[in-house]
């Protein structure tokens, strides 16, 4: 009984909180993402999926928005942000920064 009271706290918290998440999806192939852009709107927390189109490992990496996970060779992974204040943050493939880079724009 009491595992099913916690499982279900937990299902109706996951589900309130993704809702509300708009999902921006962004691939790496090569050194470059193919939304080197992704504009999302202020106070609004979201989520970014990046598949790795490559036959090595690569790594989302976003100081600003406290970012940073490993994504096998042809994978994809998923990470979630909170809401942002409006500006303009880096995210790199931590194993290609000098060139693989992109910007969230928070409008």
């Amino acid at each position: 009984m009491r595992y099913a009271i916690i499982l279900a706290a937990l299902l109706t918290s996951t589900a309130a909180y993704g809702d509300d998440l708009v999902t921006y999806e962004v691939t790496l192939k090569g050194a470059a993402f193919d939304h080197p852009e992704i504009k999302v709107p202020a106070g609004k927390p979201f989520i970014i999926k990046m598949t790795n189109a490559n036959a090595a490992a690569a790594e989302l990496e976003a100081k600003d928005l406290k970012i940073e996970k490993v994504a096998a060779a042809n994978s994809t992974i998923v990470a979630r942000v909170g809401a942002m204040k409006p500006g303009k943050y880096l995210f790199v493939d931590e194993y290609q920064e000098d060139i693989a880079k992109g910007y969230v724009i928070v409008e």
